[in-house]
């Protein structure tokens, strides 16, 4: 908002339009601008204005894209580490990426302070917090992928529980309330739940 709430005409936005299939990397920013016009006029409101007011002569990138799933890393005896996106770069169909960042640091701050107060050794602080993120980088890395595949297929976006069930909430999605690995628990949640255990059995 350049010149502030009132003056909606300064505002800049960012879109973003996703879809299963092979790139076209020979596409011209004016060609790629006109098949998003044309997707969205398939689109309800607001999405469909939005894209289709999109100045004629808007530059628009095409990015691809990527992720991996988090491996285990040499940490050279606890003198380099990863946080965040170098960690674990996911997908954005979750939108967990920031709040996993907001976890690492977090963990990585509880790591360095143990090496401050002589409670830990740098292999042993670090090498503990690596144990942690890898897993739950993993986890989230795959469910932000799976989820962005199903929100690319309609039938399965159908059949997904807020369809289904609607914003009511879902057995094993609460781990607070969810005291042992019942079976109406999720996968996420049952991971969840472990590592919880884990982390309070240190």
């Amino acid at each position: 908002m350049p010149d502030g709430p009132e003056h909606p005409e300064t505002w800049v936005f960012h879109l973003a339009m996703a879809w299963l299939g092979d790139p076209d990397h020979s596409l011209s920013y004016e060609e790629r601008l006109a098949m998003i016009k044309e997707r969205a006029k398939e689109m309800g409101e607001p999405a469909r204005s939005a894209f289709t007011w999109i100045p004629s002569d808007t530059l628009v990138h095409k990015a691809d894209i990527s992720y991996w799933i988090s491996q285990p890393w040499n940490n050279h005896e606890g003198r380099m580490t990863l946080v965040g996106d170098a960690a674990h770069p996911m997908p954005p169909y979750r939108g967990q990426g920031l709040n996993h960042c907001i976890c690492d640091v977090s963990n990585l701050i509880s790591a360095i302070s143990s090496i401050r107060s002589q409670q830990s050794t740098f292999s042993e602080a670090i090498s503990a917090y690596d144990k942690e993120i890898v897993p739950r980088g993993a986890e989230e890395v795959k469910c932000s992928v799976e989820n962005g595949f199903m929100l690319h297929d309609w039938k399965k976006v159908l059949e997904s529980p807020v369809f289904t069930n609607g914003f009511k909430p879902m057995t094993g999605h609460d781990v607070a309330e969810t005291k042992k690995e019942e079976p109406g628990a999720s996968e996420h949640a049952q991971v969840q739940m472990q590592r919880e255990q884990e982390v309070a059995a240190h």
